[in-house]
């Protein structure tokens, strides 16, 4: 089955070298994505290469397929979207967030310092690295119970505009107003409508609600102000957050465009007026029992303006640290749903499978070595790291292709520590699979020329 698998992510890999305007590179292309894949770390482009084969080869020609072979990094993610949208015929649900990748060059184009999102709220921590964009597509083969993948269709770079050392004061307004053109929302929602338009080139994509989930940093009025059509936006808002009532039916004028103020999402969450409604949802191959209330057709002049918005008010959820014991529980939960109207159960569905993306972020830089690659092209450091992000999905979409993302008896057996019911592969699993179809290949290939 290893065989078959490598096949599989071969067969995904061309179509993504199908962006390529000279079909010349193809094969080589295919060759860097395998090694990317399979190579030792640290992942640059030269351990791919010395990965594939005889190193003594000119290896400029790889680096050259980020620097100045003509390709666009929206094509290739269009190849991987078409193939995630044959897996389901349903709602679209997908999620956007923004990741960093630590640099060290002082002098690398697109770097600036930027705070670690793992360091203590108590004490920010500043690291210099490169600020990505990504948006994913959630995909769950098989019934409800099963876990979500998170499948990357879009990985672009998001820089810091800085002004030149020695830059005059004009220079430096021109550059302050061109940062205000280029933030991270308004990237979101360009990256938004592109999917939007991308999945209504699909076939049956007209017909299909894409419910796009974000964190509490698109809770803007930048991002959510303009929602594509047949789109639904939910994102975690703030717990006194000002939000105001509908015009009523009699209202007849032109001053007035709210109603009365409502109370902060904590103050709904507490009255108990607001009707509670209990539902079992599956999140991560697990029933989880979530309460929650529903506040309809409120007005958020600071983001939304007149535009209605709804609002979901999550309990919070309890757990447990060990078997029998304390019942503990986490924060409540404050979603705003923006656009096409769509059903509670659904939307919460999708912000529960949002999680995804960062595991898609811990698999991406841990384990696949994104960012690794030495680089200093400009279009090589945009290039490079979305490549990889592609072959990243790639795996995801072999895997589910081949083995409906479950993991059978084809991988190899777990440690014997390990006494948890492991539902679908890791990262890891998929690699250490996809090496080992390479290496049967390659025995096969040596075999003949061992007997003559």
């Amino acid at each position: 089955m290893s065989r078959v698998f490598l096949l599989a992510v071969e067969d995904l890999l061309l179509r993504l070298t199908l962006a390529l305007h000279d079909p010349r590179p193809r094969t080589r292309m295919v060759e860097v994505g395998i090694g990317l894949l399979c190579g030792e770390h640290p992942k640059t482009i030269t351990s791919a290469l010395e990965f594939n084969g005889p190193f003594e080869k000119d290896w400029s020609a790889a680096y050259r397929l980020f620097s100045q072979t003509g390709w666009a990094v929206e094509d290739i993610f269009r190849q991987v979207l078409h193939a995630a949208m044959e897996v389901d015929s349903g709602p679209v649900f997908s999620a956007q967030d923004d990741t960093l990748v630590r640099k060290t060059g002082k002098c690398m184009p697109g770097t600036a310092y930027a705070r670690d999102p793992l360091s203590p709220p108590f004490r920010v921590n500043l690291v210099r690295g490169q600020r990505f964009l990504q948006t994913a597509v959630m995909i769950q083969p098989g019934e409800d119970s099963h876990p979500w993948r998170a499948v990357p269709v879009s990985f672009q770079h998001a820089p810091v505009l800085k002004p030149p050392p020695r830059a005059s004061e004009d220079e430096r307004k021109a550059v302050k107003e061109a940062r205000k053109k280029q933030t991270i929302s308004l990237m979101a929602r360009r990256e938004l409508a592109r999917l939007r338009t991308e999945i209504d080139a699909t076939p049956g994509g007209f017909r299909r609600l894409l419910i796009n989930t974000g964190d509490g940093s698109f809770a803007n009025r930048t991002y959510l102000s303009d929602v594509p059509e047949r789109t639904t936006v939910v994102v975690r808002v703030r717990k006194n957050a000002r939000l105001r009532q509908a015009l009523p039916a009699e209202y007849v004028g032109k001053i007035r465009k709210y109603g009365k103020p409502l109370p902060t999402p904590e103050q709904m969450l507490s009255d108990e007026s607001i009707p509670l409604v209990t539902r079992f949802i599956s999140s991560g191959g697990r029933i989880h029992m979530l309460r929650y209330k529903i506040v309809e057709d409120a007005r958020w002049p600071k983001a939304t303006g007149t535009t209605p918005v709804r609002l979901i008010l999550i309990k919070p959820l309890g757990y447990r640290l060990r078997k029998g014991g304390k019942l503990l529980y986490r924060q409540p939960a404050f979603l705003l749903a923006v656009g096409e109207p769509a059903d509670v159960e659904t939307l919460i569905r999708a912000y529960l499978a949002r999680w995804e993306i960062e595991v898609s972020f811990r698999d991406e830089k841990s384990i696949l070595g994104v960012g690794k690659a030495q680089v200093w092209n400009e279009l090589s450091i945009q290039r490079a790291p979305a490549f990889h992000v592609a072959c990243y999905s790639c795996l995801l979409l072999a895997s589910i292709r081949c083995f409906a993302d479950r993991r059978t008896d084809d991988f190899a057996p777990l440690s014997p520590w390990r006494n948890d019911d492991v539902i679908r592969p890791s990262a890891r699993d998929l690699v250490r699979l996809l090496r080992h179809g390479l290496a049967l290949r390659r025995q096969e290939a040596d075999a003949p020329a061992a007997a003559a």
